[in-house]
């Protein structure tokens, strides 16, 4: 990873994790405010996770990429649940970007394309890339920045953490 790119992940920090959005199984979690022509917030850096991740605090998962395939209540018969209307991950991502006023404090990527965000009060993202696949279309994660009118773009594969 470049100085660049390095100095670009670095950018994060002091941002507030405002929103999230998910398009099918990839995270798309959105840091500070940016508003685009739809009235949406698009975040001035958005985050696109399509690997394994988990938010931790005090040595507990408070939710985790594979809580997608997990019902939000109890008592559904599996022949009924369906991720796309209703799934552990979103309720409990949304409840803890509402709740826990998360401010990244800190942020560290390993060699083999994983990335740790460190929040306020002791919570932690952490992306673990457990794919190997070499496809070029193989992404852990993209790192989008959205404060000028043409975004720049770090993408995480194992090849290694690049600029785009």
């Amino acid at each position: 990873m470049t100085d660049q790119t390095k100095n670009k992940i670095q950018e994060l920090i002091g941002l507030k994790l405002t929103q999230t959005s998910r398009n099918s199984n990839m995270e798309c979690l959105k840091f500070g405010f940016k508003i685009n022509g739809k009235n949406q917030n698009i975040g001035k850096f958005g985050l696109h996770i399509q690997t394994d991740w988990r938010i931790i605090k005090e040595q507990k998962i408070l939710v985790g990429s594979n809580d997608l395939f997990e019902p939000n209540y109890e008592n559904i018969l599996e022949s009924e649940f369906d991720y796309q209307t209703g799934n552990l991950r979103d309720e409990k991502l949304e409840q803890l970007i509402k709740s826990d006023n998360l401010i990244v404090l800190k942020i560290s990527a390993d060699g083999i394309g994983g990335l740790n965000i460190h929040f306020n009060n002791q919570t932690e993202l952490q992306i673990i890339p457990t794919n190997s696949s070499e496809s070029e279309y193989n992404e852990f994660w993209r790192l989008i920045d959205n404060r000028k009118s043409e975004s720049e773009h770090i993408v995480s594969r194992i090849s290694g953490i690049k600029n785009e």
